[in-house]
C-alpha cells in the first residue's frame, strides 16, 4: 500500500493571487505565514476599520 503524499507548499503563483483577492477585500491585509496549509494572513486591528468605515453607508442603505 502506498504511502500518503505529504503536503506540497504554495506555489508563488498562488500565492501572489491569494494575497491580490485578499488585499481587494482588505487593503490593510498582510502575509503571515506561507505552509502546507496555504497562505495565513494577518489583518489590521478591528477598530482600524470600525473607524475608516464608521458613520458611512452601505450600499444598501444609501438613499
Amino acid at each position: 500500500m502506498p504511502s500518503p503524499r505529504s503536503p506540497s507548499m504554495p506555489t508563488k503563483r498562488q500565492i501572489e493571487e491569494a494575497l491580490k483577492v485578499t488585499r481587494d477585500l482588505c487593503p490593510g491585509a498582510r502575509i503571515k505565514g506561507v505552509g502546507p496549509d496555504g497562505v495565513v494572513f494577518d489583518y489590521p486591528d478591528s477598530n482600524h476599520i470600525k473607524d475608516e468605515w464608521e458613520g458611512k453607508s452601505f450600499s444598501g442603505d444609501a438613499p
